[in-house]
C-alpha cells in the first residue's frame, strides 16, 4: 500500500495485475520478483524493474519527484528519512504484529512495552506536522498503512487504543492519514478484519521476534 500511496501522490499513470500471494505464477517469479513478493513494479517506459516497496518508493521518487518533496536531496536529511523506514520495518512492524498475535499472556506485558518503547521513537522524533517537518516524505507515506493496521488491529481485537498516550503521534497520524493519496487506497474495514482473523487463527512461532 505505501508504494501506492507514492502513485497517488505522484500522480502516476499505472495499470495494475493482481498477483496470488500463495500461488506465484512461473512469469512473475521469472520476469518481475525471482522471490516471488509482492508489491513490485515494471517501468513501462523504461523497463526497469523493481521490487521491496521501500526500494520501489525512492525509485519512483527519483524517477518523477523533480521538486524532491517525497525525496529530499540532502544527504543528512535523506538518512534521517531512512532511519525513519528502518525503525518501522524493524522495531514498530514486528512489535505490533507480536503483540496481536500474541496467546500467551504471560508475555503481554513484556509485547505491550515493546510496542510502547517502538511508539516512544515517534513521540520524540517527529518534527511536525510530518514526520520530518513540513512536507509529506515517504516516511509518512511508508508508516501510514502500519499505523492505520496498528491502530485498527488493536482496537478490533485487543480493545486497546495504542496511540491515546502519544498525543504527538497521533496527532501526525490524523493529519496524515486525511491525504487524498490515502484516502484513495486504505483498506476498507471489513477487509482488514477478515485479513487479521485470517493471521490470527495460525499459531505462528516467532522465532527471533518472539520467543513464545
Amino acid at each position: 500500500m505505501r508504494v501506492w500511496i507514492v502513485m497517488e501522490e505522484l500522480q502516476i499513470p499505472y495499470t495494475t495485475t493482481l498477483v496470488n500471494a500463495r500461488d506465484k505464477t512461473a512469469w512473475y517469479l521469472k520476469e518481475i520478483n525471482p522471490r516471488g513478493k509482492v508489491p513490485a513494479i515494471r517501468d513501462a517506459a523504461t523497463g526497469a524493474v523493481v521490487y521491496e516497496s521501500l526500494i520501489i518508493n525512492e525509485y519512483l521518487a527519483d524517477r518523477f519527484d523533480g521538486a524532491h518533496a517525497l525525496l529530499p536531496s540532502e544527504p543528512a536529511a535523506r538518512a534521517t528519512l531512512r532511519l525513519w523506514n528502518e525503525h518501522l520495518d524493524t522495531q514498530l512492524a514486528p512489535a505490533h504484529f507480536t503483540l496481536l498475535m500474541n496467546k500467551n499472556e504471560t508475555q503481554a506485558v513484556a509485547k505491550e512495552e515493546a510496542l510502547r518503547l517502538a511508539l516512544q521513537r515517534y513521540e520524540e522524533g517527529i518534527v511536525g506536522p510530518y514526520l520530518l517537518g513540513d512536507a509529506f516524505t515517504l516516511a509518512d507515506a511508508a508508516a501510514l498503512p502500519f499505523f492505520e493496521r496498528l491502530v485498527f488491529s488493536l482496537e478490533h481485537f485487543k480493545a486497546a487504543r495504542p496511540l491515546d498516550d502519544f498525543p504527538r503521534t497521533k496527532a501526525w497520524f490524523k493529519h496524515a492519514s486525511a491525504r487524498a493519496s490515502f484516502e484513495a487506497t486504505r483498506r476498507p474495514k471489513d477487509k482488514l478484519v477478515e485479513l487479521y482473523e485470517r493471521f490470527l487463527s495460525v499459531d505462528y512461532k516467532f522465532g527471533g521476534l518472539n520467543k513464545s
